[in-house]
């Protein structure tokens, strides 16, 4: 009996198998650390807490009702004191606006590694000026109007009209007999052209679709967890941090 081995230098296969690809595997290295990255270290580092305060820049005064939204969506709106609390983390963009004022962005840097921050945010005006509006009465035209008065509908329209409602209703809700030959006929033909097509396949209505850039996020997720985001405390801020707001405010205006 004859037999026969295969020797190799050690590192031939791998050689081999990223001959010509080392520049495409780099690239996608590279693709998946520069998504995922961000996202790992916002997770890492955690939410951070800002308590806050809406001022109006004109006037300096508290704004209420003033509407904010973390990564696209919705989180609230600042109290009858202008105040408000959220969570939010690196580099998410939180957009601050309010009817009659211009909107202002937010993102938060990865320099902040405090656990808690206290800020205050200056919206100024962004109105229209329209002319004065005069509102009079107006007398329409009479005349007009009685000649295009319709006569009202008489009881047998109306009997008529609610008929063919109820006909069109029931002919579109009701599936039709199965004694009708050309209806069991088409039936019929459907199910052989499905059978014929199917064959020694899996049926359309049982098949699954999944893509594998889906399993990515999945497994970050499954390693990671989900991130946990608690719901911020009631705004407090104390008249001396409103104070200290106002004046480092004040400073910045007159240095520039």
């Amino acid at each position: 009996m004859r037999k026969a081995f295969i020797m190799f230098r050690r590192g031939r296969l791998t050689k081999s198998f990223f001959a010509g690809r080392l520049s495409q595997v780099l690239l996608i290295f590279l693709f998946i650390t520069a998504v995922w990255s961000p996202c790992a270290i916002a997770q890492k580092h955690g939410p951070i807490l800002f308590h806050g305060v809406i001022f109006d820049a004109g006037t300096r005064q508290p704004l209420p009702d003033v509407h904010y939204i973390i990564r696209g969506r919705a989180a609230g709106a600042t109290d009858s004191r202008g105040m408000f609390s959220l969570y939010a983390r690196w580099n998410d963009t939180i957009i601050f606006s309010c009817i009659g004022y211009a909107p202002y962005r937010m993102t938060v840097q990865d320099t902040l590694h405090a656990r808690e921050y206290t800020a205050g945010i200056y919206l100024t005006g962004d109105t229209t000026m329209i002319p004065a509006v005069v509102v009079i009465p107006r007398l329409g035209n009479i005349r007009a109007e009685i000649m295009a008065e319709r006569p009202g509908p008489s009881q047998e329209m109306i009997n008529a009209s609610n008929n063919i409602r109820i006909a069109v209703y029931q002919g579109l809700t009701n599936p039709p007999e199965m004694g009708d030959p050309a209806v069991n006929y088409e039936l019929l033909r459907h199910k052989q052209r499905l059978d014929a097509y199917e064959k020694g396949q899996i049926p359309s209505d049982r098949m699954v679709g999944l893509s594998p850039f889906t399993l990515i996020p999945l497994i970050y997720t499954l390693a990671v967890g989900p991130p946990e985001t608690p719901d911020p405390p009631a705004p407090h801020i104390s008249s001396r941090d409103m104070d200290y707001l106002r004046h480092v405010h004040d400073s910045l205006l007159l240095r520039h």
